[in-house]
């Protein structure tokens, strides 16, 4: 989004979170209001190069950078930035992505979904569609989690959707609210937690999509997906200013950590550490048993974009397009941060020795720097 749309967004979302509570109808605008920013600019705009209706989201895996942004998908060399492929071939003003893009296990399929209500699969070599599942009534907001037999695949319209490989509908949950994090996959129950913004967090079978249990109702939304950890505990945060860490085993939380502002990306454990980041500014890193805070760096803008680690360093956007590269005692690897000309509100990706950053910006869709903090290479669409 532009400046004037995101901060029309945010302050839409607010709103929404301050008022759930009273009005169900209020929620409904909300979806509408929120599909009329982010679409505005893809149904006037006459190229990709013009639109800002979304942020990028991007996936990578064996070389290969898979970026969903507004009308196309795009398949990118890491090395070098060249164009592999992208779907569809030519501007269609009926199609736009938001969801970052998912790849299988395997990865023999790209299954990403449309802000125009279509989920894709798409052959990640040429970008050749393999099916598509056209029920949902709503815009694929989150990415899709894909496992070796299943698609999980939220929407904005509180509706999960379950499909098998072949897109075939296995079934739908239901949930009070929109859903903008991926579902996370447990292997010891066999189940999937899904987080929502009706103030939930649901634990569902996967083979039928029947309710194990839910938590007690939230102090706020939760935008993006919880962590695992092997222990069994679940770490998220939510528009509420509040971070949870819940043991699944007692359904209770074992300490939660307030927060300055919104906590809207995801969050990574390293070791013992869990690293979060909030809409003051600030990356944080607590200690992953007690939620004791060991060290917080404020950076001075909104950080939407969920932390990355590569090679013992943590690498976080914000806002106003700093990133960071921190290590995990906190002390900053580039004497200053990366000034980029636009805003980073999507997490970095990493390859080998590449950095990759994922901008809202005019001139770059995609910027790769080196380890060391210089630029390898970028990528901007030719219409």
């Amino acid at each position: 989004m532009d400046a004037l749309r995101l901060n029309i967004f945010v302050n839409f979302v607010r709103i929404f979170i301050r008022h759930s509570e009273r009005s169900k109808k209020f929620l409904q605008w909300l979806i509408f209001a929120f599909g009329v920013l982010v679409t505005a600019a893809s149904l006037t705009a006459c190229s990709p190069a013009s639109m800002m209706s979304n942020w990028p989201g991007a996936a990578i895996k064996d070389g290969v950078v898979y970026v969903a942004y507004q009308a196309h998908v795009y398949a990118l060399q890491a090395k070098n930035g060249s164009e592999i492929w992208r779907f569809p071939q030519e501007v269609d003003n009926k199609i736009s992505f938001y969801a970052s893009p998912a790849l299988s296990p395997e990865g023999d399929q790209l299954i990403v979904g449309g802000f125009h209500h279509i989920l894709y699969s798409l052959n990640p070599s040429n970008g050749s569609e393999q099916w598509r599942f056209e029920e949902s009534k709503y815009p694929f907001i989150a990415s899709p989690l894909v496992t070796e037999d299943s698609i999980y695949a939220p929407t904005n319209g509180n509706l999960l959707y379950a499909l098998d490989r072949k897109g075939n509908k296995r079934w739908e949950f239901k949930t009070e609210a929109p859903i903008w994090a991926t579902p996370v996959y447990d292997t010891n129950c066999a189940c999937i937690y899904v987080a929502c913004l009706d103030h939930y967090l649901y634990a569902l079978q996967t083979q039928d999509g029947a309710l194990l249990w839910k938590t007690d109702r939230l102090e706020g939304a939760i935008a993006s997906a919880p962590v695992l950890s092997n222990e069994g505990i679940l770490y998220f945060g939510t528009f509420g200013n509040l971070f949870h860490a819940f043991d699944l085993r007692t359904r209770k939380d074992i300490w939660t950590y307030k927060a300055s502002q919104w906590v809207w990306g995801s969050p990574i454990l390293i070791e013992d550490q869990i690293i979060l980041t909030d809409l003051a500014g600030n990356v944080i890193a607590l200690d992953s048993k007690s939620g004791a805070e060991r060290w917080k760096i404020p950076t001075g803008a909104a950080i939407t974009a969920s932390p990355t680690f590569h090679n013992g360093v943590i690498y976080i956007g914000n806002e106003a397009g700093d990133l960071y590269a921190i290590d995990t005692k906190g002390n900053l690897i580039w004497q200053q941060p990366k000034k980029f000309d636009g805003k980073i509100l999507s997490a970095a990706l990493t390859a080998d020795e590449v950095i990759l950053i994922p901008l809202i910006a005019k001139d770059n869709l995609i910027v790769a720097l080196n380890l060391d903090g210089g630029q390898s290479w970028s990528y901007q669409p030719v219409k």
